[in-house]
């Protein structure tokens, strides 16, 4: 009888040892999958496994109407049109560390949005400037853009980032011009087209800083979108951190469109 009691209870201690295991193990692959970096609230869906590389994937289950999501940190606000439906926007954390505020917006009726969600998301991470190494919807490109490409293919052999700055502006400034047409009829909720762009060798300030930014970014170099003021014009460059310190890079006026004497800075992407 003392026996049965002894392999029944080491039977029981190998059961319990078996399900932690296996408890662990799941815990341990839902965390590689990142599942438990995901938050979802009334409809809006926030993937944060890379907040402390400085983004955010964000999606919706709202399949009508017109949609706005804020992220917020402290006192300044960054707000975007967002897709409906299931399709994911990829939104800079370019505030530096802390707690962001998340919020998605539908349209009621003409200009009114009303906020249908909320999440919060922490940031934590250890260089600021790892946020401009990273594709987000306004420097929306993928490995296979034919920009990548071309960026690999011109700084391939260059040791320093000057090196590879000094390429890609010199590449860019040569191939591109302006496109003073499409600058009368764009709309005024424009995102810069960087495949757009690169192909046809034509785009407006905001195009050609994307692509600008997509290109050195992809060299490891952190590369900001910059929104604002050169002069009396509403304009797009790019600021690079080279060597320690951000310099400005502006395609568009080296292109002679425009005098880049003067910037005022009012978003940065």
């Amino acid at each position: 009888m003392l026996s049965i009691l002894k392999t029944k209870r080491r039977k029981a201690v190998c059961f319990v040892i078996l399900l932690f295991t296996v408890l662990v193990t799941f815990a341990v692959e839902n965390h590689k999958n990142g599942t438990e970096n995901v938050l979802s609230v009334n409809g809006l869906t926030v993937d944060y496994s890379h907040s402390n590389d400085g983004y955010i994937v964000t999606k919706t289950d709202i399949d009508e109407g017109k949609l706005k999501i804020r992220v917020s940190k402290g006192d300044v606000t960054y707000t975007y049109d967002h897709n409906i439906l299931g399709e994911e926007e990829v939104l800079p954390l370019q505030m530096g560390n802390g707690t962001y505020t998340v919020s998605l917006y539908k349209n009621i009726v003409g200009n009114r949005y009303t906020r249908v969600s909320e999440v919060h998301v922490k940031a934590q991470m250890q260089d600021a400037n790892c946020v401009f190494l990273h594709p987000s919807q306004y420097v929306n490109y993928t490995e296979d853009s034919p920009a990548v490409l071309k960026s690999m293919e011109l700084c391939e052999g260059l040791a320093t980032d000057r090196e590879k700055v000094e390429v890609i502006r010199k590449y860019l400034r040569k191939s591109l011009v302006y496109d003073y047409v499409r600058a009368i009829t764009i709309s005024r909720n424009y995102l810069g087209d960087i495949d757009g762009c690169f192909e046809t060798r034509m785009g407006l300030c905001l195009d050609i800083a994307a692509l600008t930014a997509c290109m050195l970014r992809v060299q490891g170099i952190p590369t900001q979108l910059v929104i604002g003021y050169a002069g009396d014009f509403y304009h797009a460059w790019n600021r690079v951190l080279v060597d320690g310190e951000y310099i400005i890079v502006d395609v568009t006026a080296e292109m002679s469109v425009l005098s880049g004497d003067e910037y005022i800075q009012e978003r940065v992407y």
